[in-house]
């Protein structure tokens, strides 16, 4: 990628995004019922935020993608935690989005472009 030194740091949170992704998408689609896949499609944009990323093509853009799976995050979890109905896996799925909020953040950060 154009632009960007991949250190350690950055791959291990990259890593950490990944996991978190997948987790969200694991506990979303589980066949049940009770299911929050059941509820609304406000998800889309988690499961397709991995690819926004990981497809950038210089460290802008990639800096850019990262802010926009961030608002996709927050749009997500805004609704799971105002959302007054129960159903299973609620608060693991809460959980997960908080990390891979937390986990994009801290990507964005060791990226952060030098100031013009």
């Amino acid at each position: 990628m154009e632009g960007l030194k991949f250190t350690k740091q950055i791959s291990g949170t990259v890593v950490k995004i990944c996991f978190d992704t997948v987790e969200f998408s694991r506990l979303y689609e589980q066949d049940n019922p009770e299911s929050a896949k059941h509820l609304f499609h406000c998800n889309d944009g988690i499961n397709k935020g991995l690819k926004w990323f990981i497809d950038s093509e210089n460290a802008q853009e990639m800096y850019e993608n990262i802010g926009a799976y961030i608002k996709s995050v927050d749009l997500a979890l805004a609704v799971y935690l105002n959302l007054n109905l129960l159903f299973e896996n609620k608060e693991k799925l809460i959980s997960t989005l908080k990390n891979l909020h937390s986990h994009l953040i801290e990507l964005q950060k060791q990226i952060s472009l030098p100031k013009k």
